[in-house]
């Protein structure tokens, strides 16, 4: 059954498809059909009179399909990826888009806003139509990456956040959301110089659907890839300075702490190694036998101590 999210958009109307009325016809204009599939049986039925392969119906039917453009003989297929950001994770959402001579197919396998803004707004949308096929796609992919920026800039928040942390006594560095956020960023990243890649095989295809004008758009699209690329790199090297720092900080505390246990140990050794003499089964021992020896061993050993302080502090061992 088709679902109740799939359209039909012309230059002069547009239209849910009925799923009574099966596999949809082959249009002569210009024309847009989204679907959102809940099965392969479902998506097959939709695409029947369109003779699609059978690895691209299962690239389609995959969320996990890597970002990809190939040229059919009678089709060219695209997959550009979408980010969502939940829970302080990154949720990548495909989308698929299949271009004939004059329809545009596009698919994906849930809602999508950015689709259902421009199909919900048809009517003062579908000048975009009107000027190609291309600019439905480049409108798609333009929104697609313009919300990466409020994404990275979220992340950039968090990592100045860290950065504060760093250099406070008042909050626990949870390193568990320093790996997130750079595991966050890398996905971008890759992400971002995927598209960047299939945005130069579409200025360097020879496709009938990309024309002198719509390059120009695609090549804009590229632009605003490559300056998020750069701010994702800047972050990520803000996370990873914060936590060098945090490990530097770390280990100077731990070094600090291995120091005043060291002095503490130096310090008792003589004590001990008095208390142990005094403990030995020997029946002649200086002052063993003196009234006041046990008050001038116990002065003696204090003295050692302190001697043995002010010595360390004099060095500056602490």
């Amino acid at each position: 059954m088709i679902s109740s999210n799939s359209w039909i958009l012309t230059l002069k109307d547009y239209f849910m498809i009925e799923s009574e009325k099966g596999p949809i016809p082959i249009f002569k204009h210009k024309t847009w059909i989204h679907l959102t599939p809940k099965s392969e049986d479902e998506l097959l039925k939709f695409l029947a009179n369109y003779k699609i392969h059978p690895l691209t119906i299962e690239d389609v039917m995959n969320p996990q399909s890597r970002i990809k453009f190939e040229e059919f003989p009678n089709y060219t297929y695209l997959i550009f990826r979408g980010v969502h950001f939940e829970n302080n994770q990154i949720i990548p959402k495909n989308f698929n888009f299949i271009i004939t001579k004059s329809t545009l197919i596009t698919i994906a396998l849930d809602h999508r806003n950015t689709i259902f803004d421009l199909i919900h707004n048809w009517e003062s949308n579908y000048s975009i139509l009107e000027k190609g096929l291309e600019f439905i796609i480049h409108k798609i992919m333009d929104a697609e990456t313009d919300h990466l920026i409020p994404i990275v800039s979220r992340i950039e928040d968090q990592a100045e956040n860290l950065e504060s942390q760093v250099f406070s006594d008042d909050k626990k560095l949870d390193i568990s959301q320093i790996f997130m956020m750079r595991g966050n960023l890398q996905q971008i990243k890759k992400i971002i110089n995927r598209h960047v890649e299939i945005l130069d095989q579409i200025s360097e295809s020879h496709t009938s659907f990309i024309t002198v004008e719509s390059n120009a758009f695609f090549r804009d699209v590229k632009d605003h890839s490559l300056r998020i690329l750069e701010v994702s790199e800047t972050v990520k090297e803000m996370i990873s300075s914060a936590l060098e720092v945090h490990l530097t900080i770390s280990s100077s505390k731990s070094n600090e702490i291995m120091t005043i246990l060291t002095m503490m140990t130096a310090i008792m050794l003589p004590m001990t190694l008095i208390a142990g003499l005094y403990g030995m089964n020997f029946k002649y021992i200086p002052l063993l036998e003196h009234d006041n020896g046990f008050v001038i061993t116990l002065i003696s050993m204090f003295i050692i101590g302190f001697v043995m302080y002010f010595y360390f502090k004099l060095k500056k061992w602490f």
